[in-house]
């Protein structure tokens, strides 16, 4: 047997970045489901091991830090966030395992083995430089073309108030233009770094750089995903929302939605799985996790 295919295995899978043509994102929904059927057992119940883990958490940082606020809550929202995280991207190599025809509950756990752990702890790192990086440019800019410009404008008494909305206007297409670049780019940095790390068992700089080449080169695909998931998340919802509503509880409409946005999430799980298989695993991993 092919040690490069096992699910928990220490070879780390090859990666290849590619560009896709524009028909897979509702496959990837459509082959989620399937992926699911075929493994429900496994998949199911690592994704209930994520749910809780995730909720037990969230309880307890909530109530310890009633208890104690401060530098220890700080580090310990940290490293519940951590945490949390990694358990959510094990369920990457668990659809992997189950992608490639041995499924494992344990692969939910793969994060936190020796060298990924290290490498998701550096992810977090960046993550959180990168995010403060960004919001100290957006808050330059904002300063400097927003208030700037609007403030030279109402305190010149030869500036017209039409030179002053036009220069507010100006501004703020520049700061919303470079927010939305620089989101973009933020996402495309970290779209696929954790299954990258976990499943191909990359470092970080090479996880964020292949997640940057594969994000962009597949740009229109992965926003045609986005507002499929939007469409299909809203599409989903109406049933159990009418039917919670009809019942006239409160206890039931919670639970209805919760169960029916808890499946929901399970399914994007596997079709953001699917998504990276696509753009970065190699072309003998599709036809082999196809052939059945």
């Amino acid at each position: 047997m092919n040690t490069q295919s096992e699910a928990f295995s220490d070879t780390s899978t090859s990666v290849e970045v590619r560009k896709i043509k524009a028909g897979p994102p509702l496959s990837w929904v459509v082959d989620s489901f399937r992926l699911i059927r075929r493994h429900w057992k496994t998949i199911l119940l690592a994704y209930l091991i994520v749910t809780v883990a995730s909720v037990l958490i969230q309880v307890g940082i909530a109530s310890l830090g009633a208890q104690r606020p401060g530098f220890g809550l700080f580090v310990l929202v940290l490293v519940g966030v951590f945490v949390a995280i990694v358990l959510q991207a094990g369920m990457a190599a668990v659809f992997h395992g189950a992608a490639e025809k041995q499924p494992r509950i344990q692969d939910v756990f793969r994060g936190f083995r020796g060298r990924s752990v290290l490498s998701m702890i550096l992810l977090l790192v960046a993550m959180i430089l990168v995010a403060l990086a960004f919001g100290l440019v957006t808050y330059l800019l904002v300063r400097l073309f927003g208030a700037g410009d609007a403030m030279s404008g109402l305190f010149s008494p030869r500036e017209s108030y039409g030179y002053t909305m036009g220069a507010l206007m100006g501004g703020s297409s520049l700061v919303l233009g470079f927010v939305l670049l620089g989101t973009a780019v933020v996402m495309a940095l970290f779209c696929y770094a954790m299954p990258l790390i976990i499943i191909a068992d990359e470092g970080v700089i090479s996880a964020m750089s292949n997640s940057f080449r594969a994000s962009f080169k597949n740009l229109f695909v992965l926003c045609i995903f986005g507002m499929n998931m939007a469409a299909i998340y809203f599409l989903v919802m109406i049933v159990p929302m009418i039917g919670g509503a009809l019942s006239t509880s409160l206890i039931v409409f919670g639970v209805v939605m919760g169960l029916a946005s808890w499946l929901f999430g399970l399914v994007i799980n596997g079709a953001y799985y699917l998504s990276f298989r696509d753009v970065l695993l190699p072309a003998s991993a599709q036809q082999a996790a196809t052939a059945e």
